[in-house]
């Protein structure tokens, strides 16, 4: 073997090493995870019940950095251009990562190619909530006022999946309510009754439900929801394909290393198990998957290649 190919084996090995005691020491230090979105919502509060469970199963922090934006774009994108040396994750999200790149192609970032998938975390499904001064019950009494006077609707922004679940509700009806980009999805806005509507998930309102601060009209469930058995469904109400689900998951960098990936996946596995997130999960009726790192990256590519025509449909463009 010529003397340049055994130093360049020498490097590779060297290289590899190297790349392997990385993983085998990690974490070394403190672990970002990036929540795209304002303090309080649904990828918040899952995101701070799951960075205390894996500081205490890896012996390090785990902190969470709000890095709201662009429906949840300028934190994703963030966490796609950082190191892919496992400590800078982003609490991922169907918006983000399936609706926002679909109609917007300066989003800064694939979807697919620019983020290793790690675990799954959990599903939340929307609600469709008006403040109490609307005065409507039911999406009939919705559409009825919406064809007599103007009403605005909020979400984080252009792009995430429940101003597109909306979109396509409005569609289906035939009337038109005004888009008002909102922290939070606009939860404060809706209680001051400042904005009509807003289309969130039943963790970001469940609380304002169930203390009547605000209305629920209807869920995106194909059948009633068994933590609000009272609300009725889209599908109830005359609007069977306005439906949807919310997908949280934790994501970073392409090309993190394989050791640190898998780690990573079985403690979130074993976590979501826990009795303490058990709980968590039955009291707001969430739902999640046991999947491996391979199962994960399948699943959010399927979901992309499911939802990107109906962004498309909904007419939606982010420039």
């Amino acid at each position: 073997m010529p003397l340049w190919s055994k130093l360049a084996a020498g490097w590779l090995g060297a290289a590899a090493l190297a790349a392997s005691a990385q993983a085998q020491e990690w974490p070394a230090k403190p672990v970002k995870i990036v929540v795209p979105f304002a303090a309080g919502g649904s990828s918040d509060q899952l995101a701070r019940l799951l960075a205390p469970e894996l500081a205490a199963a890896f012996k390090q922090q785990f902190y969470i950095e709000n890095r709201a934006g662009s429906a949840g774009a300028l934190g994703s994108a963030q966490v796609a251009r950082a190191e892919p040396d496992g400590y800078t994750f982003v609490n991922a999200g169907s918006g983000p990562h399936l609706t926002g790149p679909a109609i917007n192609p300066n989003i800064g970032y694939d979807p697919i190619k620019d983020f290793t998938h790690v675990a799954m975390e959990a599903a939340d499904s929307f609600v469709l909530v008006a403040g109490t001064a609307l005065g409507v019950k039911s999406i009939a009494e919705l559409v009825a006022i919406a064809r007599s006077r103007p009403l605005t609707s909020a979400s984080p922004g252009p792009g995430s999946l429940g101003q597109l679940i909306l979109e396509r509700f409005k569609r289906r009806a035939g009337i038109e309510i005004q888009h008002v980009p909102a922290p939070n999805s606009g939860m404060n806005e809706v209680l001051g009754n400042h904005i009509s509507l807003t289309m969130t998930t039943l963790l970001t309102a469940g609380e304002m439900i169930r203390a009547g601060k605000v209305v629920p009209l209807a869920v995106t469930t194909t059948q009633r929801h068994p933590a609000y058995p009272n609300i009725a469904t889209f599908a109830e109400q005359g609007y069977p394909d306005t439906r949807g689900d919310t997908w949280f998951w934790l994501a970073g960098p392409r090309n993190l290393p394989a050791d640190i990936v898998n780690k990573l996946n079985a403690e979130v596995r074993r976590i979501n198990q826990a009795p303490r997130m058990r709980a968590h999960f039955d009291k707001f009726a969430l739902s999640t998957m046991d999947l491996e790192p391979a199962a994960v990256a399948k699943f959010i590519a399927d979901e992309y290649a499911f939802w990107a025509p109906i962004a498309k449909e909904a007419g939606l463009t982010v420039q």
